[in-house]
This record gives C-alpha cells, sequence and structure tokens, in this order.
C-alpha cells in the first residue's frame, strides 16, 4: 500500500465527497475553507462529488455559496448526472417513472428525457426520494413485476446529518426488491459508471485521482480494484472500527481534511 504522504504528493485532482467530509447537514466544517485554498496553492485540482440525488448540482452550487464557497458547474459533480449521461446513450427514446424529488425529475426534463407519471412508463428510474410515499413504491413495484427494468441513482442506505441517520436510495431499494426480487443497478459511487464520470470530467489519468470521503462502501470501494486512490475520512459514516471489521480498504485514513491539508503544507513548504 502505498503511503499516505506519496498518494497525496501525486494527486493531480482531488474527488470530495460532500455531506460528512466538507459539512455536515448545513455546518461547514471549519477547516473545510482551508483544505480547498491549501489545495490551489498546491497547484492541484479538486472537484466535489456528491451521491445525494434529492437534491441537484444547481442546488449544491447554491448551498456552497451560502456556506461562503464559490464553486463553478464543472466542479460540481453528482450521481444524478452520471445516471442521466447513461440513459441518454442508452434509453434516450424510453418514457422513465421517477420515484424521487423534483430535484431529480427536472434533471432529467431539462435533459430530454420523457418523464412519465406512472404505470405506463417503460421503465423505473429510484434516487433518493425525500418525499417518497407508498403510492409512489406500490407503482414501481408493479412496474418491476411487469417485468420493466429499473435504475438506481445512489446506492447509500443511510445519509447523514445534524440529529443522525435518515434512509437514503438504498435503503429504498431494498424495500422495492424485498418486494419484487429485483435489485436495480446503481450510478453514483462506487460505479465504474460514476469513475468513468469523473476521468471525463476532470480529463486526469485514473491514477493521478483520489477519492476522499466518509463511506467506505461507497467513497472508498470506488477505487478498489483501480488504480485511483481513496482516503477516508473520520468526520461521517464510517469509524476505525468498521474499517478493522473488513470489506473495504482505504489507501490511507485521515482524522478529517486538516489533516490532509497539514500534509499538503508540509510537503509543499508552504
Amino acid at each position: 500500500m502505498p503511503a499516505k504522504n506519496d498518494i497525496i504528493k501525486n494527486t493531480q485532482c482531488f474527488v470530495l465527497d460532500m455531506d460528512g467530509t466538507i459539512y455536515l447537514g448545513d455546518r461547514l466544517f471549519d477547516f473545510t475553507t482551508e483544505f480547498l485554498s491549501t489545495v490551489e496553492r498546491c497547484g492541484k485540482e479538486y472537484v466535489f462529488y456528491t451521491n445525494n440525488s434529492s437534491k441537484n448540482a444547481d442546488a449544491y452550487i447554491s448551498k456552497l455559496k451560502n456556506m461562503g464557497i464559490a464553486v463553478t458547474a464543472d466542479k460540481m459533480l453528482i450521481s444524478n448526472q452520471v445516471i442521466i449521461q447513461y440513459m441518454l446513450s442508452n434509453y434516450a427514446k424510453k418514457s422513465v417513472y421517477i420515484v424521487g424529488t423534483r430535484y431529480l425529475i427536472d434533471d432529467f426534463k431539462a435533459a430530454g428525457i420523457k418523464v412519465a407519471d406512472g404505470r405506463d412508463a417503460d421503465m423505473v428510474v429510484l434516487g433518493f426520494d425525500t418525499t417518497l410515499t407508498y403510492e409512489k413504491l406500490c407503482i414501481a413495484c408493479d412496474m418491476v413485476r411487469d417485468g420493466k427494468k429499473i435504475l438506481g441513482v445512489n446506492p447509500d442506505l443511510n445519509c447523514p446529518t445534524d440529529g443522525g441517520f435518515i434512509p437514503d436510495c438504498g435503503s429504498m431499494a431494498a424495500l422495492i426488491e424485498s418486494s419484487t426480487g429485483v435489485r436495480p443497478e446503481f450510478f453514483g459511487k462506487p460505479s465504474k459508471h460514476t469513475l468513468e464520470y469523473v476521468k471525463q470530467c476532470t480529463g486526469k489519468r485514473e491514477e493521478s485521482i483520489t477519492f476522499i470521503g466518509d463511506r467506505l462502501y461507497t467513497d472508498i470501494a470506488i477505487a478498489e480494484g483501480t488504480t485511483a486512490h481513496s482516503i477516508l475520512v473520520l468526520t461521517g459514516e464510517s469509524s476505525l472500527s468498521d474499517v478493522e471489521q473488513g470489506g473495504y480498504h482505504p489507501d490511507a485514513i485521515c482524522g478529517s481534511l486538516a489533516e490532509i491539508t497539514d500534509i499538503l503544507k508540509d510537503i509543499y513548504k508552504l
């Protein structure tokens, strides 16, 4: 396993998870701004990437702006974009029933994908639906039992908040799977679709990309079996005991982004 300092030194682009990594809920971590400025001072790049499909890129750009972080659209990546790109390449003429928020629906419509209101749609897309109703679940399950394809935006089981955790898209998918026996294919981290999308958007070689995040089965798992790297931060969902239980293996572990900032400053004598 490469040394932590070597990974950080050789990284050209850091791919930053958001909730649990740069902020928690609506509270920006006090070390985030310094980390971002230090990355830039070192001549490196960063992009934000969130699996949270309950919002869209514009909403996150606005949220970061309200926190004092100005970010351009090219630096704000989200799982919605990954699945939409796949849909346009593979199912452009299909109509979709979306179990998701208005943000996700609007993203699909803006991309020119036909969104249908019910069972007559050709396929189902499941997102992190904070407006979930029993009726939506019934429609989705009926469609899946009728043999229609279901795709999931992100596999996260829980979303961290200031008050704890709330069920995310992966938990909603588990409910549908329990009812129908069908598990959707997912497109957010850790899917190969997201890795390819990040490479496309950043223009960086795989080995020069490092994913930073707080969740083992998404932020860390995406780099496993690839030449990309991963750094787990302990400011969100996963703990050291989770790592010790095995299953996912970060290339490095840091207490927070503040530790990475200190390493960068030491390497580049800032």
